[in-house]
């Protein structure tokens, strides 16, 4: 693991790794999203709510995050109005995004209004998936050269 001082001492370079590394992503997930980077940023904060880090299984591999189901964890409460706020997303906006990703089949509502993944977004979206699992790779070697 690289230390806070190897860190800093390479931040340059590793700036501009993970830079690349992170443009590529977007790029995938622009693709993706049919050029909409906002209804991807809403399922995004949606998804990082319904598998939270907190509540994410330790030692989880790439296998066992692609089969498992996305219900593995409890998820966190999400709704619109935390969704614009945490986004800078105007509330409206926000409104229609979630609208698009409940007629896709990959945004769900609890009976409590919350918002929570799918399944099936989980499976239709297996190339961003791989773009992930490539960014995190890349990241990694960057640290692990620093």
């Amino acid at each position: 693991m690289v230390d806070k001082d190897a860190l800093r001492a390479n931040f340059g370079k590793l700036h501009a790794q993970h830079v690349a590394a992170l443009t590529r992503h977007l790029v995938a997930c622009r693709a993706a999203f049919d050029g909409d980077l906002d209804l991807f940023l809403v399922l995004t904060i949606i998804g990082e709510r319904s598998f939270t880090p907190r509540n994410a299984p330790a030692g989880m591999t790439e296998a066992q995050f692609r089969t498992s189901p996305v219900n593995l964890v409890a998820p966190a409460d999400v709704n619109l109005q935390s969704i614009a706020d945490f986004s800078g997303i105007p509330r409206e906006t926000a409104r229609r995004k979630i609208g698009v990703l409940v007629a896709r089949g990959w945004v769900q509502r609890s009976s409590a209004g919350f918002l929570t993944v799918t399944d099936q977004a989980k499976d239709s979206l297996q190339a961003l998936t791989d773009s992930s699992a490539r960014y995190l790779r890349d990241l990694l070697a960057a640290l692990e050269g620093a």
